[in-house]
C-alpha cells in the first residue's frame, strides 16, 4: 500500500467526502467553508464553492452527480449545482446540522445534528416530512438502508437508532 496522491487546498478540517460513480472524481467539505470538486487522475480542483458563514459539516451527492446538497455551521440545507458558483436553493434550519444522507432512490435526504432530531425531507424542493426524537445528544451520522424502508442514526449519546420511512 502506497500513497499515490496528495491534493492540498482546504485550509481547514476535511469533513466529509464523496467519490463519483466515475471513480475519477470527488467532492469534499470542510470547516474552512469550502466544497471542492476534484479530478482524482488529474490531481487538480475542477470547481469551487463557498458557503457563506461557517464551516461545512457533511454533503450528499445526488444521482445525477452534477447536485450537491451541504448542511453546516451556517444552519441551512443548502443545494448547489457544480456547474455554478451559487446555491441553487436553499432551506433555513432550526439548528446546526452535523449529518446528512440521500435515500439511494434519491427521492428523500435525512438530517441530523445539534438539537438532537433526525429529520427527513423530500429532496425536490426540501420540504419537510417528518422529524424524529431519540438521540440525547449531538447526531453525528445517519444513514439509509439498501431498500430505503429504514434509517439508522448514530450519536455522541453513544445510541444507535433505527428508524422506520414511511412516504
Amino acid at each position: 500500500r502506497e500513497m499515490v496522491s496528495h491534493m492540498k487546498e482546504h485550509n481547514g478540517a476535511v469533513t466529509c467526502i464523496n467519490i463519483f460513480e466515475d471513480d475519477a472524481h470527488a467532492v469534499t467539505g470542510s470547516k474552512d467553508r469550502l466544497i471542492l470538486c476534484w479530478d482524482l487522475r488529474m490531481e487538480k480542483r475542477v470547481a469551487s464553492l463557498r458557503q457563506r458563514m461557517g464551516g461545512v459539516n457533511d454533503l450528499v451527492l445526488y444521482l445525477d452527480q452534477m447536485q450537491v446538497v451541504s448542511v453546516g455551521q451556517e444552519r441551512r440545507l443548502t443545494y448547489w449545482d457544480l456547474r455554478d458558483t451559487e446555491p441553487t436553493h436553499a432551506v433555513v434550519l432550526n439548528a446546526e446540522a452535523t449529518a446528512i444522507a440521500l435515500s439511494r432512490n434519491g427521492n428523500l435526504i435525512a438530517t441530523g445534528g445539534k438539537d438532537q432530531l433526525v429529520r427527513l425531507w423530500v429532496f425536490e424542493g426540501g420540504t419537510l416530512l417528518s422529524e424524529g426524537m431519540g438521540h440525547s445528544a449531538t447526531i453525528s451520522k445517519i444513514t439509509f438502508s439498501p431498500d430505503d424502508r429504514q434509517m439508522v442514526s448514530i450519536g455522541e449519546d453513544g445510541c444507535i437508532l433505527v428508524w422506520n420511512v414511511y412516504t
